[in-house]
C-alpha cells in the first residue's frame, strides 16, 4: 500500500521549507495541492534551490492535483485510486495541511483503507504566531476561523471564557481582513477591553506584530483597511 504525505510548506518565506518537504515534493509523481498555481510556483523554486535533488526526477513532472475545501469530498475517490498504486504529497495553499485546511476527510478515509499517513513537519502559522506573541505558550487553544455570524462566534467566545476560569489557556484566533473588525468587537463584547496580540503576514515582507488593548486594534483597522492574513492571541 503507498503512502499520504502530510507536507507542511512556507508560509510566506520560502526559506522556509525544509530538507525533507523539499526532498518528497521533488521526488513524488502526484502532489495534491489547495492551490495548484502556488504549488507550481513552489516546485519551481525548490528545482532553482535544490539542483542535484531536481536532477535526480529530471524528466518526470510531477502531476498535480487540485483539492480545494470545496472540492474535497468529490476527489476522495480518485485521489483514493491513486494511492493503490503511488505515493500522494498533499499540501495546503500556505502551511501546515489540515490545520484550517482542506484534508482531513481524505486522510481520514485513508486512514480506514489502511494506507500510511507520514506526517512531515514544518511551518505553521498558528505556532509562528505563538512563539512571537510574548504570550503564556505553554497551554493553549487554537480556533482556527470563528463563525461569520455575530452571535455564534460570541456563543463560543463565551464558551472560551467558562474553559479559560478552569484553565488558563492563550487563545489562537485566524481571522480574514473584512471580518477583523467583526471579531473584534465579539472578544470585546465577551472579554471587555483585554490586552491582546495581533499578527499579519508573519514571515513576509510586511510581517507586522501588533500589542495593546482591544480597543487600540479597532482604532488602527478602523482608520486602515485590514490587508492580509492575521491571528488574533490572547
Amino acid at each position: 500500500m503507498s503512502n499520504l504525505y502530510i507536507v507542511a510548506t512556507p508560509i510566506g518565506n520560502l526559506q522556509d521549507i525544509t530538507l525533507r518537504a523539499a526532498k518528497i515534493l521533488l521526488e513524488s509523481k502526484v502532489i495534491v495541492a489547495e492551490s495548484t498555481s502556488k504549488a507550481g510556483l513552489l516546485l519551481k523554486y525548490l528545482r532553482e534551490v535544490y539542483p542535484d535533488l531536481a536532477a535526480k526526477n529530471r524528466g518526470s513532472t510531477p502531476k498535480i492535483v487540485s483539492m480545494t475545501e470545496d472540492e474535497e469530498g468529490g476527489k476522495i475517490p480518485s485521489i483514493l485510486s491513486i494511492l493503490k498504486v503511488n505515493d500522494i504529497a498533499l499540501i495546503s495553499e500556505a502551511g501546515t495541511p489540515l490545520i484550517s485546511d482542506p484534508g482531513f476527510k481524505l486522510v481520514r478515509e485513508a486512514i480506514k483503507r489502511g494506507i500510511r499517513i507520514i506526517p512531515v513537519p514544518g511551518p505553521t502559522s498558528a505556532i509562528a504566531a505563538l512563539t512571537a506573541s510574548g504570550l503564556p505558550p505553554d497551554k493553549f487553544i487554537f480556533l482556527g476561523y470563528l463563525p461569520k455570524k455575530d452571535r455564534r462566534r460570541e456563543d463560543i467566545l463565551e464558551n472560551l471564557k467558562k474553559i479559560r476560569t478552569i484553565i488558563p489557556v492563550t487563545a489562537v484566533i485566524f481571522e480574514s481582513p473584512h471580518r477583523l473588525v467583526d471579531g473584534l468587537i465579539s472578544i470585546q463584547n465577551v472579554f471587555g477591553n483585554i490586552d491582546l496580540v495581533i499578527t499579519r503576514e508573519l514571515t513576509k515582507v510586511h510581517e507586522e506584530v501588533i500589542r495593546g488593548k482591544v480597543e487600540d486594534a479597532l482604532e488602527i483597522f478602523n482608520q486602515k483597511s485590514p490587508k492580509g492574513e492575521f491571528a488574533i492571541l490572547f
